[in-house]
């Protein structure tokens, strides 16, 4: 049975593998080229200097695809492995052959799991593992964090192209598009819901999920101490990841600021402006006076709306693979109901059929 299975979807396996290790091999080339350069970009710079003529920038660009890509695969696998592997032959009634021949309903659905979906899944867990290799060899640079130096590794995509994220995420898609196929019978429709499932998993972990792995850290400052709205605020350190960060009241509670309030008057803009009868050194004296009285007004004004510090909640770069763990944990949950639930399917629609 497993022969047969292997013959009949050896394309389809064998094509997504070779897809696999193509971007495998364009991520460690690109990565090991852009090891003699200094400083570089490698996320973010899609066709930004494509054309350009040298080894740096094309290395930078086939980066970025690499990891995009990567994003893009467990959801691409989902729907034209998960479901394909299964739907073709339900649409065509031909796995009633298949059971008619001594072979059990069960049997029949582990051997396409077995034979195509595991080796894809360990794959895709290699390629995490070369992109979380290949970024430890550049550990001064951007490609290691993606948004820059003091980028978090937590932030997308490199979170979700690293360790064993990619076979996590792969499994789970691989899991519901095949448990669509069975229970929908029809491919374009089990396609068109394993998309929206799969994507709609892929967005609500990191966005809604991850950061209550483990609770937050809080760092404190005084309101002398920050300056400007709170979204715009940073004190970004040692690549931690930055989750929430507001204005708080003596009890803890969130302060929504009006941040009109506590604008410099337009004549403000006027004093700042040297004077024609002023020296340079008089008037940098004079600035910095009208900066630090302007400064503590906004801050007195910050503080009659009710805020008494701001605060700011972040997890430490060191619980990187904690939330890698967790996080796979949750995606292979997942991927195990969904087998939970297609076993019962096999078991009592397919064995009636």
């Amino acid at each position: 049975m497993f022969w047969v299975t292997y013959r009949q979807f050896r394309a389809t396996l064998l094509g997504t593998l070779a897809v696999i290790v193509v971007i495998a091999a364009a991520t460690i080339a690109a990565s090991l080229a852009l090891r003699s350069y200094p400083t570089f970009y490698s996320f973010g710079t899609l066709f930004f200097c494509y054309g350009g003529g040298t080894a740096e920038c094309m290395s930078q660009t086939v980066l970025t695809a690499t990891t995009l890509m990567t994003v893009a695969l467990p959801a691409l696998i989902g729907l034209f492995v998960g479901v394909a592997v299964f739907s073709r032959d339900i649409e065509r009634g031909t796995h009633v052959l298949s059971l008619t021949q001594s072979v059990s309903p069960l049997r029949w659905y582990f051997s396409r799991v077995l034979v195509v979906f595991v080796p894809i899944v360990l794959a895709m867990a290699v390629l995490g593992a070369t992109f979380t290799w290949m970024r430890s060899l550049h550990k001064t640079g951007p490609w290691q964090t993606a948004g820059g130096i003091d980028a978090s590794r937590f932030d997308y995509p490199i979170f979700e192209t690293s360790g064993l994220m990619p076979g996590a995420y792969t499994a789970a898609a691989l899991m519901i598009g095949s448990l669509l196929a069975l229970l929908l019978r029809n491919t374009i429709g089990a396609m068109v819901v394993t998309l929206i499932v799969t994507v709609g998993l892929l967005v609500v972990l990191p966005t809604a999920v991850r950061q209550h792995y483990a609770a937050p850290s809080v760092e404190t400052k005084q309101l002398s101490a920050v300056s400007g709205p709170a979204e715009y605020i940073s004190f970004r350190e040692s690549n931690r990841w930055t989750i929430d960060q507001n204005y708080v009241d003596a009890d803890g509670n969130v302060v929504d600021i009006d941040y009109r309030l506590c604008a410099p008057a337009d004549s403000f803009w006027d004093e700042m402006t040297q004077r024609s009868d002023e020296t340079y050194g008089d008037w940098l004296i004079r600035s910095d006076e009208l900066q630090a009285r302007s400064d503590l007004e906004r801050t007195e004004c910050i503080a009659a709306q009710g805020a008494d510090r701001f605060e700011l909640e972040y997890h430490e770069d060191s619980q990187f693979w904690r939330f890698q763990i967790t996080e796979v944990v949750l995606a292979l949950i997942v991927a195990a109901l969904a087998c939970a639930a297609s076993v019962a399917v096999v078991r009592g629609r397919l064995r009636r059929t």
